[in-house]
This record gives C-alpha cells, structure tokens and sequence, in this order.
C-alpha cells in the first residue's frame, strides 16, 4: 500500500513523519552498530527512538494548525510498536492506531521467532516488569485500534489472544469496552486495501 500521506492529508489532518535512527536520511550506521555503541553508552536504540517521537509531538504542539486535543498515533511495523509505545507513555496521545506489529514477547519466544524483528526492538530488563498487554493497557482508556494479519509470523496468533483478552478486560473495567478494536485480516505482515479502509474509518470515527 502507498504512505499514509496523502489519506491523511485528503482528510485534513496534519501529519508529522520522522526518519528514525538507522532509517530513512538517517540510515548513516547499521543498526547492529549503533545498538552496541550505545549499550556502551548506556543508552537503548529503541529508547532514542522513542524520544524522538515523543519530542516529535512537543513540535507539533506547537504548529498553530495543529488541534492540540486531537492528536493521534499511527504506524505499520515498526512503526506500529512506535505508536503503542508512544501512546502508553504520552496522554497527550488521544488515539493510537497499530498495524502489523502487537507482538506480544512471549509468544515470539515461544515461536523462536526473535530473529524477525530487528536488533533496535529489543530493551534489556523489559521482560522483568512489563509484558506487550501491560504496556498497551497504559493506552487505555483511549481509542485504539491494531490490526494484524492471520499469517504474520512477527505476531504469534496465540500471543494476539493473550493481549486481545487482556485489553478487553482492561478497557472493560474502565467502562469503555467499544475503544479496543483487534481487526485481523488474511494476510501476512502487510496492509491489504480492506485495512487501510478500516483504519481511515475508525480514525475519521474518533479523530
């Protein structure tokens, strides 16, 4: 499927992309490489980058076009663990739409699977207090939408139930049952014209 851009932009929305490290203009270094320096650094790959999104929307709050109540996060693959880890940690977030990559840890450990994701996605010490349902119940109550695909190997089928059940009982309890969506499509890692329909109707919905 095309960017995003131009179905955003169509709809009115302002939209802000950034080139994560090792992507994009700023692909200058393997990952490999820049994950190691900075383990030396004690810093975290994944944690630069997402301090990079979240100084992204400081930016954007200060754009006078922008609505600064209605700002949402949307992102395919990486980018989707970008906008449900931005969104758990940034209630300015007000909806968070995730596509192709709820990958709950556990089940890829149990799929031995941790070579499909790349070396940025991993955090030392994550799995001693946080699991991908605990992470994105942080999200809740706000509307958020993932979507998968039935034969993605990056997101264990049995790994989407364990979260799917996790966030419906959160959002439940928080007497807003109808803001967690799980769509899951016939497919791979990849967006089909049918998600990218979904998504746009649920952000023209609660965006």
């Amino acid at each position: 499927m095309p960017s995003f851009a131009a179905d955003l932009t169509a709809l009115g929305y302002c939209a802000l992309c950034l080139d994560m490290w090792c992507f994009g203009e700023r692909s200058v270094r393997t990952e490999l490489d820049t994950f190691k320096e900075m383990l030396w650094k004690g810093q975290v790959l994944w944690g630069m980058m997402v301090y990079d999104s979240l100084r992204g929307l400081d930016y954007l709050l200060t754009r006078p076009e922008v609505d600064t109540a209605r700002i949402g996060t949307l992102g395919m693959s990486m980018g989707s663990t970008m906008a449900w880890w931005t969104a758990a940690l940034d209630r300015r977030l007000k909806v968070c739409v995730d596509i192709c990559c709820l990958t709950d840890y556990q089940a890829l450990i149990e799929t031995n699977n941790l070579k499909g994701h790349g070396v940025y996605y991993f955090v030392p010490g994550l799995l001693k207090h946080f699991t991908t349902a605990r992470i994105n119940a942080l999200i809740a109550p706000r509307p958020h939408l993932a979507t998968a695909g039935n034969h993605d190997a990056l997101t264990p089928a049995a790994g989407l139930n364990r979260i799917d059940r996790e966030l419906r009982a959160v959002y439940q309890s928080l007497d807003r049952p109808n803001n967690w969506h799980l769509l899951r499509y016939d497919v791979g890692h990849a967006e089909p014209p049918e998600m990218r329909r979904d998504i746009l109707a649920f952000l023209r919905e609660r965006l």
